[in-house]
């Protein structure tokens, strides 16, 4: 399993950065801001692994609980906000466990109830843990939970597979329970009776749009998102501003050329290959549009027309006029 994670989960560590060490963020992790500003944009986990680690590093090791401190309400989207107008403490936990490859399809988590406790857990690993997403995760459940939950909330315990960087009392202290890292599961552990308390912020109308809203994103969200796939996201864009080049598209993924290339290859194809499968999609749904062909041109980013009927005789065996009067017969 190797998934991908939204860059949504990333620019809470971006933002938890002092600027004196954005460049070496960036060096480090080879992410840039145009990436992370990229709504649509999915990163893999051993980036976002040492986004985190990153972090810690030009930060301090419980960076993740000021995060939490700071984070406003809507950070996490659309996946946020299911939860937040969900009935109970249950469903908004349940909507969490089914919305969150959303955001990180590269681990599993799931909602257990164990006799008189329950347990929010991962139960498949990314293959590149980051320690301080959980921490981030987990803290802010306890959070929102004590914040939105109509009765009182308290933690019953913490675990952590990971190493403690720093001071476990700060842990203890800001969860208000025993927290133990170096366990062998990551979990938050609460009373089962919690589950059924109400949340101050249900909005039945809400949430069954926002059900609808996501549940259409997931249907469109491929199982397992491909380097090529997110090259030819970008290049969508990028082919109509004359900005279809190597270069251009390895930033915008926050990758170097050579890694992009690389990367491509380990997926049997390359870039040359992906721009012009691109370039025929999009030139096929221009058509069906009815756009006239110079614009078409344009749009799949060929400076010149003549150079445009040369690749589309190369793709169909015939011209772009050609293949227009062909359909209309």
């Amino acid at each position: 399993m190797a998934g991908s994670v939204s860059v949504v989960l990333v620019r809470p560590v971006v933002a938890a950065l002092p600027s004196a060490h954005h460049a070496a963020f960036w060096t480090a992790t080879d992410l840039t801001p145009e990436l992370v500003s990229d709504d649509e944009a999915r990163i893999s986990p051993a980036q976002f692994c040492v986004a985190w680690a990153e972090l810690v590093r030009l930060t301090k090791p419980a960076i993740a609980l000021a995060i939490a401190d700071a984070l406003p309400a809507g950070a996490f989207g659309i996946v946020e906000y299911v939860c937040r107008s969900a009935p109970t403490v249950r469903q908004a936990l349940l909507q969490w466990v089914r919305y969150l490859n959303l955001l990180d399809d590269a681990v599993v988590v799931g909602l257990a109830v164990e006799g008189d406790r329950a347990c929010l857990r991962v139960e498949v690993e990314s293959e590149a843990p980051a320690g301080g997403a959980h921490e981030l995760c987990f803290a802010l459940v306890a959070q929102r939970v004590r914040q939105l939950s109509a009765l009182p909330f308290r933690v019953t315990a913490v675990e952590f597979v990971h190493r403690c960087a720093g001071d476990p009392a700060i842990y203890r202290a800001w969860f208000d329970a025993p927290v133990r890292f170096g366990a062998p599961l990551n979990q938050i552990v609460f009373p089962s009776a919690a589950l059924d308390a109400n949340l101050i912020s249900s909005d039945p109308q809400l949430l069954a749009i926002l059900t609808r809203a996501a549940d259409e994103l997931q249907a469109r969200a491929p199982a397992d998102p491909s380097l090529q796939a997110q090259v030819a996201r970008v290049l969508r864009d990028a082919l109509r501003t004359e900005e279809g080049h190597v270069d251009h598209v390895a930033k915008r993924l926050g990758l170097t050329s050579r890694s992009l290339q690389r990367r491509l290859k380990e997926e049997g194809t390359s870039f040359n290959l992906v721009r012009e499968q691109t370039r025929r999609d999009l030139t096929q749904r221009y058509l069906a549009e009815k756009l006239s062909i110079s614009e078409i041109s344009f749009l799949v980013g060929f400076s010149e027309p003549s150079a445009f009927f040369r690749a589309f005789k190369r793709w169909t065996g015939m011209t772009p006029i050609e293949a227009r009067r062909a359909a209309t017969t």
